[in-house]
């Protein structure tokens, strides 16, 4: 079957929607609040004694 312009569209569009369902239902699936953000220890530890030796 040879490759038309109207099929690539038509591909393109359900694509669209296949992707915007996606989206859609990753959104309900969501939690209502983000997580809190948090610094990880060993990350602070660094930039500090970083920051001490350019001094």
């Amino acid at each position: 079957m040879p490759d038309t312009k109207s099929g690539r569209e038509r591909k393109g569009r359900n694509k669209r929607r296949q992707l915007e369902n996606h989206l859609a239902r990753r959104e309900l699936d969501a939690d209502d609040e983000p997580p809190e953000p948090y610094a990880e220890p060993t990350d602070a530890e660094f930039l500090a004694e970083s920051d001490d030796a350019a001094r």
